[in-house]
């Protein structure tokens, strides 16, 4: 690969399809999710779902388009507000429900998997807490240190706000050897049909980051 000039800046409104792109990409909506119908509905549950769950937003950028970007929660920060959350989540089940082309089944299989991961999700960490909410990085600019960059800017945000620890969903055949090396550290496994669409193998998991022990 010729050698790439990376920018990093703050999220834009403009970006949000790119990113969009980007999530369907790295977990291959549109081959895990069928028909193409459903398909588009989980991955905007997905990714905008997680735009409306942070207040911390950066990409990088490389030749004007998005190569990677991380979302956010910082607690210390202003917080999202609920009632655009809980319209855009009744919006979508609407949507889910009104769906053409989709079997009832498929439709309440989706709709289980999304509760029992987060039934089972909630028993190793409480809502409210700090967290990458988000974060992709496309293949073509992974290891150049895009990744790298993005979240230790996360990180000492969230330091800055006097944030104690810093939480991440990830599955086992994922990123967690990254996140590891990173300094994050297992709190445990939970049972998620929703990983399961998309990750054959491993299993979800949540890591945490004391930001006291890396100073």
């Amino acid at each position: 690969m010729d050698e790439k000039n990376y920018t990093f800046r703050d999220y834009r409104k403009t970006d949000y399809a790119r990113c969009e792109s980007l999530v369907s990409n790295a977990w291959e909506f549109d081959r895990n999710f069928s028909p193409r119908r459903l398909a588009y509905v989980a991955k905007r549950l997905y990714t905008m779902g997680s735009v409306l769950n942070s207040n911390y937003f950066r990409v990088v950028e490389t030749d004007g388009d998005v190569a990677g970007f991380l979302f956010g929660l910082n607690e210390k920060s202003t917080l999202p507000r609920k009632l655009p959350v809980i319209a855009f989540g009744l919006g979508i089940l609407g949507r889910l429900l009104l769906l053409r082309g989709v079997r009832f089944e498929e439709k309440k299989r989706l709709l289980n998997a999304i509760n029992t991961h987060t039934a089972n999700r909630l028993k190793l960490v409480k809502p409210g807490r700090s967290e990458i909410t988000l974060f992709v990085i496309d293949p073509r600019h992974q290891g150049f240190g895009n990744g790298k960059h993005l979240l230790t800017e996360f990180i000492a945000h969230c330091k800055a706000s006097g944030v104690e620890t810093i939480v991440v969903e990830t599955n086992t055949e994922g990123a967690s050897t990254f996140y590891e090396g990173m300094g994050f550290n297992l709190i445990g496994y939970f049972d998620s049909p929703l990983h399961q669409y998309a990750a054959k193998e491993g299993k979800a998991c949540i890591y945490e980051y004391k930001c006291s022990n890396h100073k």
